[in-house]
């Protein structure tokens, strides 16, 4: 939110994010939305309502591979502007240091926990606030607006104030046949711990040869 002019925050939905915020590059949004696209779709192929998946155990699936991916490929090659401010909780990535969040909703029905900044985040837009003047009070979301049993059908960038109102929204175009990932020959990231879900999977037995 620009606190100097409550004119500016009125004014803001007819502006593209980055043309609030310079450093929410048009090209990393949609970079960004198109992993989360391809994740979902693998994730979705993977459904099997008949070994008991149910529409819950898909979004927590959803959610976790996307929040896993994406730490998986914060600082590669393909994803230098991207980074990690909070991995558990309310986990919060930055988009060149921006704190972003995402969410499978309609823009307009975001609950409001999902709303609450974490205290990191929080931390990071103080260094841009102190900068000067900015869009330091609005909360970014990259919001998947889609059935949960669809890989997407829109996704948007969307911006909310205090007040939890939409102050910014900008549709992005994605695409289910991009390839998100960098060739496997491309430098990798440096390996990260990723704490797994609290739900617990269910292991295989295998059957072994006495002889062995």
């Amino acid at each position: 939110m620009y606190r100097t002019s409550t004119n500016k925050v009125c004014d803001s939905m007819q502006h593209e994010p980055w043309e609030l915020v310079p450093e929410l590059k048009k090209e990393h949004l949609e970079s960004l939305a198109n992993l989360l696209v391809l994740v979902r779709g693998e994730v979705i192929d993977r459904h099997e309502p008949e070994l008991g998946d149910t529409r819950l155990s898909l979004g927590i699936r959803a959610y976790e591979c996307c929040r896993t991916r994406i730490i998986l490929n914060h600082g590669a090659t393909d994803f230098p502007w991207l980074s990690i401010i909070n991995s558990t909780g309310r986990f919060t990535f930055a988009i060149n240091g921006v704190p972003v969040r995402f969410s499978r909703n309609a823009p307009n029905a975001l609950p409001d926990r999902k709303l609450i900044r974490s205290a990191e985040a929080e931390s990071q837009m103080e260094l841009f606030a102190q900068e000067g003047p900015s869009y330091t009070e609005v909360h970014w979301f990259l919001v998947i607006d889609s059935p949960y049993d669809t890989p997407v059908e829109n996704a948007y960038f969307v911006g909310y104030d205090e007040t939890n109102k939409i102050v910014c929204k900008w549709e992005i175009p994605v695409s289910d046949h991009v390839l998100a990932l960098g060739d496997v020959n491309q430098e990798k990231p440096e390996a990260v711990t990723v704490k797994p879900a609290a739900a617990k999977l269910k292991t295989r037995k295998k059957n072994v040869d006495e002889n062995d």
